[in-house]
């Protein structure tokens, strides 16, 4: 004997008193019979199935988004069958879980769920449904036996998948959930997603056109991106991979599990900020000539020296000689120290200099991004997160985020570092990371292979406005002699983030840096500049930047365009 799951709204109505009450639907029911034997079935009015289907997604997604009275309800989650195929012990479960998904879903517990189900089975008896021989056939059947999970879920249902795993992590991780209670128990999580960022800066990783592929056997080099509210350290959006829109469920996140060397990009946190806050003035002139630290002689990329220079050109232009130079005045163990607070895990790091240029440290975008926040947000570093509040199937909130800042550096050392870091996107190495119209200030990083020193294994650029913090690596995920980076930050990691700048930025309230380009501060002009205005003497280099910020823009926009569509398209049908 078959029944439909819609019936037993008429069983267990001492667990869920909202159904049955529509005289309408009662009267349609007087109308229909059964296809299976002699019992009558009611079908139910619209609202119950709504309610259900709440329900029903917080547990496993397993119902369609859209339902109507014309429609079968798939079961592939518990029976590996639909509706119509269920027997009466079967939908016996079903109904019995409704007054508690998180207590009697069989996978939770299978000793819940037969208890509850021989109680559905006693109702169905005492509303003349079934016959008492029927009900002690179907208590007889073993759940643990019948269980059989086939439902694959929907395409659209993991559209923000590397967000989605973010938040599942994040859960477990900060939360104390497991992915089994996440995806069987009914919880409702709450998160800071914007999905015009996210929508934009995935439609940027799934062109695979973006990044390097090796000659060897064609794998294609990662990345991962995340952008970042930096006075409340919600994340907007986060990207784990490449082609991220195609990628399984849980994949590995390298926005959020990657161990990677930070490179350059430590260099504001373990030296310039420390310095700074010491008394060190930005035009404070540095050694740019390899020296000699007992056996430690660090040069610069390509093996570029220069004169003595300014601190914020040292910083602009990410040279090492400087930054190594000035850890060793201020101190490797107070370089360290500042690293921690912002938030970095230096426990097991040596205490040498090679720290001021990333050395021993790893890392991934989400500590970065929110390091980065600090800079942004006056000194004060907010608490990253993706998960604002979790409810329960009962709609009990059982976990909620509470804010928590810390305070790193002050408001003054906070404005000269941003004053210094303004200088990397308009005379330095982020030239080619700009977004057009908009005036970013960050840092970027290039991690030399340790096998040529020529070729590189991890690339960085996180640019911030006082909007939103992007950080974003790129690299293979294990880098050899046939998987490496051709070039530095300054090259394809940084035509990558201006692509994710030009198409997340015209969502943000467009707030400008209340400091001065420490560039324009000391009479230099600006090669790059939000007006469009750049010096003469490297107008050509700057027009074909802004070519290409613009053509890249130009691209995104559109595939961002076509990914909204679809996704609109999708919207609809769901809710019409």
């Amino acid at each position: 004997m078959r029944v439909s799951p819609a019936s037993l709204c008429v069983f267990a109505a001492q667990g869920f008193r909202s159904c049955g009450s529509d005289q309408r639907a009662m009267k349609t029911d007087e109308r229909l019979r059964s296809p299976f034997g002699n019992l009558r079935y009611t079908l139910l009015f619209i609202d119950f199935y709504r309610k259900l289907f709440r329900w029903w997604t917080k547990v496993n997604h397993a119902y369609p988004k859209k339902i109507n009275a014309k429609e079968t309800i798939t079961m592939g989650k518990y029976f590996g069958t639909d509706a119509a195929n269920l027997t009466v012990e079967q939908s016996a479960i079903l109904a019995g879980m409704l007054k508690g998904p998180e207590i009697y879903n069989p996978y939770y517990s299978v000793e819940n769920a037969t208890n509850r189900r021989n109680t559905v089975l006693g109702v169905m008896v005492d509303a003349g449904k079934i016959t008492q021989a029927e009900a002690n056939q179907a208590k007889q059947v073993d759940i643990a036996s019948e269980l059989n999970d086939t439902y694959t879920g929907n395409s659209d249902d993991y559209q923000y998948g590397s967000y989605f795993d973010a938040v599942i992590q994040e859960a477990e991780k900060k939360y104390g959930l497991s992915e089994n209670d996440i995806i069987n128990n009914g919880y409702k999580i709450y998160t800071e997603l914007d999905q015009n960022y996210q929508a934009n800066m995935q439609a940027v990783f799934d062109n695979t056109a973006y990044f390097p592929v090796s000659d060897y056997d064609g794998q294609t080099a990662q990345g991962a991106s995340v952008a970042m509210d930096p006075s409340t350290g919600a994340v907007r959006g986060l990207v784990g991979r490449v082609s991220p829109s195609s990628a399984t469920f849980r994949s590995f996140n390298y926005a959020t599990q990657a161990s990677r060397s930070p490179g350059s990009t430590i260099k504001p946190l373990v030296v310039y900020s420390p310095a700074v806050a010491s008394g060190y003035a930005i035009t404070t002139d540095l050694p740019n000539t390899p020296r000699d630290y007992d056996g430690y002689s660090p040069t610069n990329y390509a093996g570029i020296e220069t004169a003595d220079l300014p601190m914020y050109q040292a910083l602009a232009n990410s040279y090492n000689i400087p930054a190594v130079y000035l850890l060793h005045k201020i101190g490797v163990s107070k370089g360290m120290s500042y690293g921690q607070k912002f938030g970095l895990n230096m426990k097991n790091v040596k205490e040498e200099l090679g720290v001021a240029l990333g050395g021993g440290v790893t890392t991934n975008p989400l500590e970065m991004a929110q390091a980065y926040a600090t800079f942004a947000n006056g000194g004060v570093m907010p608490k990253g997160h993706l998960i604002t509040k979790i409810e329960n199937a009962s709609g009990q909130v059982i976990a909620e985020f509470k804010p928590s800042t810390k305070r790193v550096i002050s408001q003054s050392v906070a404005n000269k570092m941003t004053s210094m870091m303004l200088g990397t996107f308009s005379n330095g190495s982020a030239v080619n990371a700009n977004a057009y119209g908009y005036t970013i200030a960050g840092k970027t990083g290039t991690v030399e292979a340790n096998f040529n020193a020529d070729l590189t294994s991890d690339q960085w650029v996180i640019g911030y406005t006082p909007d939103v913090v992007i950080a974003q690596w790129i690299g293979y995920d294990s880098t050899d002699e046939n998987h490496y980076l051709t070039d530095a930050s300054s090259g394809t990691a940084s035509i990558i983030f201006s692509a994710v700048a030009s198409s997340i930025l015209p969502y943000t309230a467009g707030t400008e840096f209340t400091v001065e380009n420490a560039y324009s501060q000391n009479g230099y002009d600006l090669v790059y500049s939000a007006n469009g205005q750049t010096a003469t003497s490297q107008s050509s280099s700057s027009d074909n930047i802004l070519d290409k910020v613009q053509d890249a823009g130009d691209k995104i926009g559109r595939a961002v365009k076509d990914a909204w569509d679809n996704f609109s398209s999708w919207f609809n049908k769901q809710t019409n």
